[in-house]
């Protein structure tokens, strides 16, 4: 689980870094008391291996806990190493994706005399496909008493692979920041 978070975590980097369109989503449990947790753990399960290269990498492992860490820190959670209020767990993928999209264009045969217009436009459709890798991350609070999942938030996006290290490391950091901007939600009225 572990390298799909941080295939998931790459993919989201990677396409924050690309300026495309990010789609962030977040659910939870309307019934669970988001007030009384104040300590996290992460949890512990080990990921199974994908043998994907861009999921199994320790590199990003680290730049998304050390971003979670930082931004759950700065909400005031404070991180121990037993008995926490909820546990953290994060899911990464990248999909390749295609996308297709058609555009009309209005040719114009010869039939133009002077200012005289003889020949209807020919509309001429172009169809144009490109395929790119489309990164996911997802980040899971677990009630720790219970073990049930409370809190989900996603961000979705293209992947862009060239990019630098420290390219890297700000998209992880932005993608986190995008998703834990939502917690813990604001109560329902």
């Amino acid at each position: 689980m572990r390298r799909l978070i941080v295939l998931l975590a790459l993919g989201v980097v990677l396409m924050t870094a690309g300026c495309s369109q990010v789609l962030v989503q977040t659910d939870f449990d309307q019934t669970a008391n988001f007030a009384a947790l104040k300590t996290y753990e992460w949890y512990a399960a080990e990921p199974p291996v994908s043998g994907d290269v861009q999921s199994d990498y320790p590199m990003l492992d680290m730049r998304v806990r050390t971003a979670v860490d930082t931004e759950l820190n700065a909400k005031g959670y404070t991180k121990v190493e037993t008995d926490p209020d909820f546990f953290v767990i994060y899911h990464a993928a990248v999909a390749r994706e295609i996308e297709v999209s058609t555009t009309s264009t209005a040719v114009h045969p010869p039939g133009y005399y002077g200012w005289r217009y003889v020949a209807p436009p020919v509309w001429v459709n172009q169809t144009v496909a490109r395929t790119y890798n489309k990164g996911t991350l997802i980040l899971d609070v677990v009630d720790a008493r219970n073990e049930k999942l409370i809190w989900r938030g996603a961000v979705e996006g293209e992947v862009d692979q060239a990019v630098t290290q420290q390219q890297r490391k700000a998209i992880v950091k932005e993608a986190v920041n995008k998703i834990l901007a939502e917690f813990p939600p604001k109560p329902m009225e």
